[in-house]
């Protein structure tokens, strides 16, 4: 009788371990805690809690440009209950400068949650007062300017390259660690402009020490009303957007990643996540599945032919 007992409390055990972990959701972040996409997917995890049924574990695995995290993810098990909350860091630009063990087809995109353009500003005494004439002095004056960015082959590089390299124009890239040495560096004499993130840029705007002229998105931004647009001056298929998405481990059934997708878009469209998005100066912007995956292949496609014509493609 006794044994039967134990057995009996062991299966108790061992099915009460099971629902446990059936009940835990990990999102596997590849950056380090306190950033932008870690601040992000933390917030959003709490308002998707009670569509998973699931208690949402963050899991942060930064290094080698966010690789490292996704490497991580696609060796998970594809049962919904471990995901990668991304940037476009290391699915569209870290493969083409460093060795990664993954493909586009090693993961399942789940869901595209935000975008946010890059900005491009300059001191208040800069000589101009438009997108256009911005662009205009940069390409009559070779090499003259410089611009500080968030790293070599980083988003803001790219994405200024894209709209340099269209307009005729050519400027030498100071690479930083982000905004917060990048807008010192401007407000400081030691590059000329700034290309960010937009909160920043709207700080400097606000306080009158800084001008913000173009953005990277074809259209407007209501935060900067002000810069010009893409579309404005016939280069909307140079845009390129600082992005959010869920990716999740190869062969995880459909059924499941629909659960998981009307689960976070429930929860991106709760009023404190709308009001997240408007404080932190980022469009919600949904894409789901084959739309996720065909955005992630033309911008992979397009960021590849450029890093290479750039020469900061990785031979081997």
């Amino acid at each position: 009788m006794t044994k039967f007992k134990l057995l009996g409390a062991l299966l108790m055990l061992a099915v009460t371990q099971a629902s446990v972990a059936n009940d835990v959701t990990t999102i596997i972040i590849p950056t380090g805690p306190g950033g932008g996409t870690d601040t992000l997917f933390r917030a959003i995890a709490r308002y998707a809690e009670p569509h998973l049924k699931s208690t949402v574990v963050i899991k942060n695995a930064g290094g080698a440009g966010g690789s490292i995290g996704v490497t991580q993810l696609t060796r998970a098990k594809p049962d919904g209950h471990t995901l990668a909350g991304i940037w476009m860091g290391p699915i569209t630009t870290a493969p083409h400068t460093i060795k990664v063990s993954y493909s586009l087809n090693d993961y399942i995109p789940v869901l595209y949650l935000d975008s946010a353009p890059y900005v491009m500003c300059v001191r208040p005494d800069f000589p101009a007062k438009t997108g256009k004439e911005f662009l205009d002095l940069l390409k009559a004056n070779p090499n003259k300017y410089t611009y500080g960015t968030d790293g070599v082959a980083g988003p803001a590089q790219l994405a200024s390259e894209l709209i340099f390299r269209a307009y005729g124009i050519k400027a030498r890239d100071i690479p930083y660690r982000g905004a917060g040495e990048t807008m010192p560096a401007l407000l400081g004499g030691v590059v000329d402009i700034y290309v960010g993130s937009v909160p920043p840029a709207v700080v400097m705007e606000k306080a009158g020490t800084a001008k913000c002229l173009l953005i990277t998105s074809a259209k407007k931004s209501a935060s900067l009303p002000k810069a010009t647009s893409l579309e404005e001056l016939g280069l909307a298929d140079k845009e390129l957007l600082l992005w959010h998405g869920l990716i999740a481990p190869p062969g995880t059934p459909p059924e499941v990643i629909r659960r998981i997708q009307d689960a976070f878009e429930k929860a991106v469209n709760t009023p404190e996540m709308e009001e997240f998005f408007k404080t932190a100066g980022v469009e919600k912007s949904i894409l789901k599945g084959d739309a996720f995956a065909e955005h992630i292949k033309k911008e992979y496609e397009k960021l590849g032919k450029l890093i290479k014509e750039l020469g900061l493609k990785q031979d081997g």
